[in-house]
């Protein structure tokens, strides 16, 4: 019974509705999946409908941005009730997503007769090419040549996610156990490539004291040793373990280097620690 329990739909900045996620999931043999969405909740109705027909056991999720240390990271939510804690933190997060975007057109403005604030305003565009609204309206405006190109504008124009006020990653920990779910890093490797086992290890501590339950540990873009230690880590403290291909449809395939595709990583239930979300 293979499992995916990260993957996105238009919802978010990927490509495919979760009619489209399940019969890819059906064609991959996946037989436990959840949309976790990017700072968004919509997904959720139709991935049970589509699942129940399919025979496919779904698991309500949503990825979130959180602040963590000097960083941003990823935040896994599962199993999670309706909570109005909770929902209000994750629609935080998606209005400071956007805030990035709306801050890079003012800043851009001022440099360049090809954008203005009342034109992104009145914009629009395929949700179904995935992305974000921001990257789509540089894409269209010229600015950049590929869609995912569109990014180094944030860096350069000083519109990063770290410049943001994302709600921490402990106060997100806190509201999703409080809502009866269950919090998970999304691909540490993003984040922590360069620690040895040892700094690798203190970081996961240092997570799990602030409330974190799990950790994504098979992912495509890990490494031996940042597969090895975080299943150790999980193990050891009997937290869940996890497994995700983070596909984004068409989207992905530009913006990834590798196969980051539904049930890729060929992990199968009896290989994570996923029973508390199964109940």
């Amino acid at each position: 019974m293979k499992v995916d329990l990260h993957m996105h739909t238009y919802f978010s900045d990927g490509t495919m509705s979760p009619q489209e996620i399940v019969d890819k999931a059906v064609d991959r043999n996946v037989k436990i999946l959840a949309i976790t969405d990017h700072n968004k909740l919509e997904s959720w109705e139709g991935l049970q409908e589509a699942a129940r027909k399919a025979g496919i056991i779904p698991i309500r999720g949503v990825e979130i941005n959180a602040s963590y240390k000097d960083k941003v990271v990823h935040l896994l939510a599962y199993g999670f009730e309706d909570s109005k804690r909770l929902f209000e933190l994750i629609d935080l997060a998606d209005r400071e997503m956007n805030r990035m975007s709306d801050d890079l057109v003012v800043n851009l403005e001022k440099v360049d007769s090809r954008v203005s604030v009342a034109d992104f305003e009145a914009y629009t565009y395929d949700r179904r090419k995935g992305g974000w609204k921001g990257l789509h309206y540089l894409f269209d405006k010229g600015l950049s040549s590929r869609l995912f190109e569109g990014f180094r504008y944030y860096r350069e124009y000083g519109c990063d996610f770290t410049e943001y006020d994302f709600p921490s990653l402990e106060e997100l920990c806190d509201a999703i156990k409080e809502a009866g779910g269950y919090s998970v890093l999304a691909h540490p490797m993003s984040y922590f490539k360069e620690l040895s086992q040892e700094a690798l290890e203190e970081e996961l501590e240092t997570l799990r004291k602030m409330g974190l339950q799990g950790v994504e540990c098979y992912y495509p873009t890990h490494s031996e040793m940042m597969t090895k230690t975080c299943l150790d880590f999980c193990k050891k403290h009997n937290m869940l373990i996890t497994t995700g291909s983070d596909e984004h449809g068409e989207f992905g395939k530009e913006a990834k280097t590798l196969d980051q595709t539904i049930g890729c990583m060929n992990i199968t239930r009896d290989m994570v620690n996923i029973e508390p979300l199964l109940k």
